[in-house]
């Protein structure tokens, strides 16, 4: 049955885009500016507005790529514009895109590129979307989702130029490089108003530019979504099937084969830290109250890991052991952590929140001494709230986004009726336990 509250225009579950949505942050000093909107593309690929980074093809080291899902920060490693890049007389900045090379880790390397199809014919009028994490409403928090806003195709900039759209979403300065959607992949990128162009004559903000995601072809970010196209009206796939056949093509090819000429014309380098892998003993619905948790982890890099329990602003410490000590994660060793000091960590009918921190570097310490308490009754809880750890984690970020990933995950919750024999572990024989990846919310 098809989902009856379903809008034209707007991809069937847009949070599924969270994860490969970012913000482009320009860096002076201590201060930092969200100047537009990027979106991966394909593995280590993303793509904003040419406006947006053209003035730092020098100096990419002044830019950012935040990820509103996680919060983790990555440096540019190298922009590149689209060739026929340009400002016009009339200040129109024609074939306004770019590609940015970014060393993705953690959640970001696992999502998914958003879906491009190409060659499709956009008409007037028909509903659109943008999907983004906007600036101008500060919509932040531990657990964001991105925004769907709906809108229409106005037609086409001139006759002559099949390229340069026309649209009505209300969007505003700081979301360029915007996705634009219709039901089922992007088919735009948001540029900005025509308010500015006086050559334009369109003296108004609710129209609204957008460069037609075909043009991003002599960028060499390739079509990764293909829809079944219908010979006749009788032999029509419905769009949904096709969507669902398309979106397990993505699922195949998606982790290793999309935009390989730009990628092999780079040199990439490996991230400094890479993702931790976790499990836990059962799966995490399969707990009864007060019963006893098991929590393994393993680095597949050298890393100081830190696991922390938080509920509302308060935080729990639960690994490492005591406060300002790290412990070294050493590549392929499994840790297990299942006590808060002597008392075993157990599992409550209220589900839990874990915010894993992975440094690359001993010296950045996130906690001191100070900032546990001291008495027994309150093992392992600190005297910092959640904003205060979260922006220790982002001042580190900034500083260097490439030497710390964090995530916060779901942990177990207690479903099950206590029993009343001794059963038996889920564990097997080799102590091994269900693995869940880093890049779990």
């Amino acid at each position: 049955m098809e989902n009856q509250h379903k809008t034209s225009g707007v991809p069937e579950n847009p949070d599924v885009f969270s994860a490969a949505l970012a913000n482009v942050i320009r860096l002076d000093g201590d201060k930092e500016t969200i100047i537009g909107q990027a979106w991966k593309a394909a593995p280590n690929l993303l793509v904003t507005c040419g406006h947006v980074v053209e003035p730092f093809m020098d100096s990419a080291k002044s830019l950012q790529i935040k990820f509103p899902s996680s919060g983790n920060r990555y440096a540019v490693r190298e922009v590149r514009l689209h060739p026929s890049f340009g400002r016009q007389a009339d200040q129109l900045v024609t074939f306004d895109a770019a590609i940015m090379l970014v060393d993705l880790s953690g959640p970001e390397r696992e999502a998914r590129a958003l879906p491009i199809t190409f060659g499709k014919e956009l008409k007037n009028f028909q509903p659109l979307s943008a999907v983004r994490y906007p600036v101008h409403l500060g919509q932040y928090s531990s657990t964001p989702v991105p925004l769907a806003q709906l809108g229409r195709m106005l037609g086409e900039l001139r006759r002559t130029d099949s390229y340069h759209i026309l649209h009505d979403l209300a969007l505003a300065p700081g979301d360029s490089g915007s996705p634009i959607f219709d039901d089922t992949s992007v088919v735009a990128m948001h540029c900005g108003d025509t308010a500015s162009l006086p050559g334009l004559n369109l003296p108004t903000t609710s129209i609204r530019l957008a460069l037609w995601v075909d043009a991003l072809k002599e960028l060499g970010v390739e079509e990764n979504l293909k829809l079944v196209r219908p010979r006749s009206a009788r032999t029509a796939v419905s769009p949904i099937l096709a969507f669902c056949l398309a979106a397990m093509i993505v699922f195949v090819v998606g982790s290793g084969l999309l935009a390989k000429p730009i990628i092999d014309s780079w040199t990439i380098k490996h991230p400094q830290i890479k993702p931790i892998t976790v499990g836990f003993d059962k799966p995490r619905n399969e707990y009864y109250e007060g019963e006893p948790l098991l929590i393994r982890f393993k680095a597949h890099s050298s890393c100081f890991v830190h696991l922390f329990e938080i509920d509302g602003s308060k935080v729990t410490l639960l690994y490492p052991p005591a406060a300002g000590d790290q412990v070294v994660a050493v590549p392929g060793e499994s840790v297990t952590i299942s006590h808060i000091g002597d008392i075993p960590i157990g599992v409550g009918k209220d589900p839990s929140k874990f915010l894993w921190v992975v440094l690359l570097n001993a010296h950045d310490q996130l906690l001191q001494p100070s900032d546990r308490k001291q008495d027994r009754d309150n093992i392992g809880l600190l005297n910092i709230s959640t904003d205060e750890l979260m922006d220790k984690i982002d001042r580190i970020g900034k500083d260097d986004p490439q030497k710390i990933l964090h995530v916060v995950m779901d942990g177990p919750i207690a479903t099950k009726p206590k029993p009343t024999t001794e059963t038996k572990s889920s564990a097997d024989s080799s102590g091994q336990f269900p693995a869940q990846q880093f890049k779990e919310q």
